[in-house]
């Protein structure tokens, strides 16, 4: 972390801090337009790179993966395994996205994900980034973000989120979560 410590920092700051509030504030709502929940916290610490572990989740978007590369991976582990494959649609600027990463960090559902799904964590950026590959699986306009959809091991969709109920994962908890991938996850 580095800190603001010398006149030209401070100069800098002071000209982007309000316009980078009000961004923040604009899309606060990142797939619908309900107010934020109040108390809410838009910052957080820097994203951790995504590990290259077959099992592990992704924990943010990064907009330099290639969606397309990523899920032929996934979908190979996938047919060898039996797993599904859960793309997860995002951006590391939404507080709703930022939920469900937790979410799916958490001790109730992470074993879940990993027991059942290979998860691909896709960046759509401003809605300007990855859109050609989301419009094949999701309809971001009326999905929001996060977005989510389960593949069959040979690629088929078997369920997704276009209703938009998780783009309020705000208001969401794990067992609403774990919900969603229990119905979607593979039968054992």
């Amino acid at each position: 972390m580095r800190l603001i410590n010398s006149g030209e920092d401070r100069l800098m700051l002071r000209r982007i801090g309000p316009a980078a509030i009000g961004i923040a504030l604009l899309l606060a709502g990142c797939g619908n337009m309900d107010a934020p929940t109040p108390g809410a916290s838009l910052s957080s610490a820097a994203p951790v790179l995504q590990a290259a572990a077959a099992d592990t989740i992704p924990d943010h978007y990064d907009p330099a993966r290639d969606p397309a590369v990523d899920l032929s991976k996934a979908l190979t582990r996938a047919e060898s395994d039996g797993k599904e494959v859960l793309i997860d649609f995002g951006a590391d600027w939404c507080p709703d996205c930022k939920v469900l990463d937790k979410l799916f960090q958490s001790e109730e559902t992470k074993p879940l994900l990993q027991r059942d799904y290979h998860v691909v964590a896709v960046d759509v950026g401003e809605f300007d980034h990855n859109l050609d590959f989301a419009a094949k699986y999701v309809k971001l306009e009326t999905s929001g973000i996060p977005a989510l959809v389960v593949l069959a091991p040979d690629g088929s969709v078997l369920g997704d989120t276009n209703d938009g109920s998780f783009a309020n994962a705000r208001t969401m908890n794990s067992d609403q979560v774990n919900a969603f991938l229990t119905h979607w996850a593979p039968e054992s």
